[in-house]
């Protein structure tokens, strides 16, 4: 990958993940704050569309980025799946254990907070948003213990599905693939083209475009990007059968329309990023540490915020309180996070010698006869 794109993909990924923070901080601030919101109404309006167009960026970034470790690095199945494990539970496990407290304290404050779910043990509630598998349509929907990792349920079963179509042979991908789908739902199957969109868009890249068109397409695709939330506003009939936050013919028009404007964005950036690069490389080590935190931002950000709401810093209007939703979430991030970064490769070895262990438990092929 070039290092220019490289460079661009981890700043969308950290603005896609501080919209959706943008989005939860107005669900916590709406009521307290309810003057601020007046007098910014396009905001308070358009974040919500604005979070879940985020979303979809963050399904073609991982398709893009899937694409491109499956034909340079990760060629074998235990290379992929360790590094994906690794790659979801070192931020995954913090951040449940997070929820968890969280949790439990708000309910001490609060003690109703939570009833709604009385009909779900907290336990499997839990042990479904760990195994990622909340959306999967098997069985209830089961609300995850953060907010935001109903995303990743469609992140594990798509990387589960490329996993099989790149190393399963015959027979067994075609019955592979219609299992998992069957198990995962009419859902994730409606939205795999976002993150099918971000893997083909890898490919499309060798082929290159020319560098005057590429950014007159990158200036376009990205203003249709900013937009695509008309199109969701558009179409409010309601799917009932999808499990999304927005479960209407427009939600999901919205998302193909989004994935398709993000995609043609990373092709045509791609084309002018040596030129791009010129200008980002002054700025390449914020870019990188702002990548690599992103993941522990979009899943550290809920509990926090929720936290200092219930219990506040300071007065709940106040510019203090204001200050100590955001301080305390950055510094969590800046600091619990980057540790989850760096335990990314223990989490990997870990896995692989699991791999390993459980290999050696299956039976050896027998060898034909001469």
């Amino acid at each position: 990958m070039k290092r220019g794109t490289s460079l661009y993909l981890d700043l969308v990924r950290f603005g896609a993940a501080f919209v959706v923070f943008l989005e939860h901080f107005r669900e916590h601030t709406r009521n307290s704050f309810a003057a601020f919101w007046r007098s910014h109404p396009f905001l308070y309006v358009h974040l919500d569309p604005y979070s879940e167009t985020a979303v979809f960026v963050f399904f073609v970034l991982s398709g893009y980025v899937i694409a491109h470790v499956l034909a340079t690095r990760e060629n074998t199945v235990a290379k992929f799946s360790a590094s994906r494990f690794a790659r979801l539970y070192s931020v995954a496990v913090p951040a449940l254990l997070l929820a968890a407290v969280t949790n439990y304290a708000e309910s001490l404050r609060y003690p109703t907070a939570f009833e709604s779910y009385d009909n779900i043990p907290a336990i499997i509630r839990y042990a479904g948003t760990g195994l990622f598998i909340n959306n999967f349509w098997l069985w209830p929907d089961l609300a995850p213990a953060n907010v935001p990792f109903w995303s990743l349920t469609f992140e594990a079963c798509y990387y589960v599905g490329i996993a099989t179509f790149v190393f399963a042979k015959g027979y067994g991908r075609l019955v592979g693939l219609i299992v998992l789908s069957l198990m995962a739902g009419p859902t994730m199957v409606l939205l795999a083209p976002t993150w099918l969109a971000g893997y083909g868009a890898y490919h499309f890249s060798k082929r290159g475009l020319n560098p005057g068109v590429a950014l007159g397409l990158w200036l376009l695709s990205t203003a249709l990007l900013l937009s695509c939330f008309v199109v969701e506003e558009s179409f409010r009939q309601p799917l009932k059968f999808l499990r999304m936050p927005d479960a209407t013919v427009g939600g999901l028009l919205a998302a193909y329309a989004a994935a398709m404007c993000f995609a043609v964005n990373i092709l045509a950036f791609d084309a002018f990023s040596g030129t791009a690069e010129r200008v980002l490389q002054h700025v390449s080590a914020i870019i990188r540490w702002l990548g690599s935190i992103t993941f522990a931002f979009y899943l550290f950000h809920m509990p926090i915020l929720s936290l200092i709401t219930v219990y506040p810093v300071a007065g709940r209007s106040s510019a203090t309180q204001m200050a100590a939703l955001v301080g305390f979430t950055f510094l969590t991030v800046a600091t619990v996070g980057w540790l989850c970064e760096q335990s990314k490769g223990a989490y990997k070895r870990l896995f692989l010698f699991l791999g390993g262990r459980f290999s050696l438990l299956l039976p050896s092929p027998t060898p034909r006869a001469p």
